[in-house]
């Protein structure tokens, strides 16, 4: 989901580049980049949300309507805790409750998403974050070996 930059109309400036010629998957493209051409690790962050998002919720980058999915991310987890819960329901892809996941650990994802998608690039995480953030989550691992014996998850330190 990575956007491709051209070679020309590209400038430098410290870590981070601007270029005005726009090529990405629509839904996935950090605002930053639409609105400026400001090319970071943080635009790799942030589709990296959107794709958590699509997993965690079921649903596409992008509706029917053209809205994108990632722009009421930030109101799952907004309220009071009965608030919380139900938009989570809302949210949340049914076949994953199904699959028995903590409910922990689904808050543990969105919390993750939110931060990612976040609009402001220097508020969202850093990959090393978000893999952190992720091994938290134990109930997200498990054995898909058909005699048991596959490799151990990796866990953070």
């Amino acid at each position: 989901m990575r956007a491709k930059i051209a070679n020309f109309g590209l400038a430098k400036t410290g870590c981070n580049a601007i270029t005005m010629h726009i090529v990405g998957t629509q839904g996935y493209i950090a605002p930053e980049y639409l609105a400026d051409g400001v090319v970071s690790t943080k635009m790799d962050v942030f589709s990296f949300g959107v794709v958590l998002l699509e997993v965690v919720s079921g649903k596409e980058a992008i509706d029917e309507d053209g809205n994108v999915l990632w722009a009421s991310a930030g109101s799952i987890l907004e309220g009071n805790e009965e608030d919380k819960a139900r938009k989570l329901r809302e949210w949340v892809d049914s076949e994953l409750v199904l699959e028995s996941f903590s409910m922990e650990s689904i808050v543990n994802v969105v919390t993750v998403v939110i931060a990612c998608v976040h609009k402001d690039p220097s508020k969202r995480p850093t990959m090393v974050d978000i893999v952190y953030a992720l091994c938290k989550s134990d109930d997200l691992f498990f054995d898909i070996s058909d005699d048991g014996s596959s490799t151990p998850p990796i866990k953070a330190r």
